[in-house]
């Protein structure tokens, strides 16, 4: 029997704000796109893209649940980290010989020995302020763009495949500051010491980014909490990273400064799920492993999970994201 043709487009599994901009971006190229989402669209899903000064585009968006018997050639998954392992369980079984996978969750951890086969190449995606906020379930505004760093666990110094290479290519052409770094592990922990800090006090404080700098009690800890993280990136070896920290997470603070970030959009919808486990508490599981001493991450973790708790059921939607 014929095997039937694989899908040669992107097909981006996540339809909040950077899955659905990153859909624009490169529909606006000329690049085949689908766009797999939390609850069934319609296919095509007539959606809003905008990025100012630049007015509003609508356009119709192709749509796909699931891979069924067409094998998926480019999966990316824009997806939250909690989000991870389902999402694979769904598309794992149509990836194609050879696809490549592109990973875009904040943190680390959510990864399972064995969750790809073999002969699939995987790639981690850093996104250090590529920034967006959903204005709806239909409308997307990008706020701000910055380096996408894309490496894989290997560590070489150019992509193991002319096809990760032409990816890169159309995702600079659709106009993302993509880059390939040999360092990917390196950009993953620079901004999980840059998200542990902004993302819980935005839960805390329930306040947009920019208002940490603009408040006493959370410019205080954004301090605070920089130096704690810096001397973890120091026990990791990334010296250059932690003296930069606190300057880097200003300067993500200020560019995003209108974004709720993704952690209080997780708790504005009340389900109770965050990213802690795999922001936080994976900055707390090295501090530990390489003995240093963090007792505002723990104090924060703790008092951003106890907000968690307590939003179970009282939450309304959510459409904002940010780092």
């Amino acid at each position: 029997m014929k095997q039937p043709q694989a899908y040669s487009g992107w097909q981006i599994v996540g339809d909040g704000a950077v899955g659905m901009a990153l859909a624009h971006r490169l529909h606006r190229i000329g690049e085949k796109v689908r766009l797999a989402g939390r609850t069934g669209r319609p296919d095509p899903s007539m959606l809003t893209f905008q990025h100012p000064p630049e007015p509003a585009v609508e356009w119709a968006c192709p749509t796909r649940s699931d891979p069924g018997d067409q094998p998926v050639e480019r999966l990316v998954l824009a997806t939250k980290a909690f989000s991870v392992e389902e999402a694979l369980a769904t598309w794992r079984p149509g990836l194609a010989d050879g696809a490549r996978v592109y990973f875009l969750q904040n943190g680390r951890g959510f990864r399972r020995p064995g969750d790809l086969p073999a002969n699939v190449h995987s790639l981690i995606v850093v996104n250090n302020g590529f920034a967006a906020f959903r204005s709806s379930t239909q409308s997307v505004v990008q706020t701000a763009c910055e380096p996408l760093w894309i490496g894989d666990e290997a560590g070489g110094s150019t992509p193991a495949s002319n096809a990760v290479l032409g990816d890169l290519d159309r995702l600079i052409a659709a106009g993302f500051l993509a880059r390939w770094t040999p360092s990917i592990d390196e950009c993953q922990w620079s901004k999980i010491a840059a998200n542990a800090v902004i993302n819980p006090l935005t839960a805390i404080f329930g306040c947009p980014n920019g208002e940490l700098l603009d408040r006493e009690e959370p410019r205080m800890l954004v301090e605070a909490l920089c130096k704690e993280n810096a001397a973890v990136l120091q026990s990791l070896g990334f010296g250059g990273r932690a003296v930069e920290l606190l300057e880097t997470t200003r300067h993500i603070i200020r560019a995003t400064s209108s974004n709720l970030s993704s952690m209080l959009a997780d708790l504005q919808r009340g389900h109770g799920r965050s990213e802690l486990e795999f922001i936080n508490h994976q900055l707390i599981l090295a501090a530990d492993e390489h003995g240093v001493s963090v007792p505002i991450n723990r104090s924060v973790h703790d008092r951003a999970a106890a907000v968690f708790r307590e939003s179970c059921g009282s939450g309304s939607d959510a459409s904002t994201t940010g780092s």
